[in-house]
């Protein structure tokens, strides 16, 4: 029997993703919240696309890509999730 992969939206993970941010994550948290494989890919396309679109933001400016680099909802991504909920 072959298993079906149910297909979810960019939209939905994008959603999914801000109210678990609502306090700050770190990088590998959120991969596997959203159930991906923590490679570079997954970080892009899923991380990356929310930072680069300023819904999430870092705890650590200055430095890119440190251990202790957590990932919290901002402003505009709060103002999303508002938005969306009606």
């Amino acid at each position: 029997m072959v298993k079906v992969k149910e297909v979810v939206s960019l939209e939905d993970v994008k959603k999914e993703m801000l109210e678990f941010c609502l306090q700050a994550q770190c990088r590998p948290a959120i991969l596997e919240h959203i159930s991906a494989a923590g490679t570079s890919v997954h970080y892009t396309r899923f991380i990356g696309q929310l930072l680069a679109q300023r819904f999430l933001k870092t705890n650590l400016q200055e430095k890119r890509s440190a251990r202790q680099e957590k990932y919290i909802t901002t402003q505009k991504g709060l103002n999303y999730l508002k938005a969306i909920a009606y």
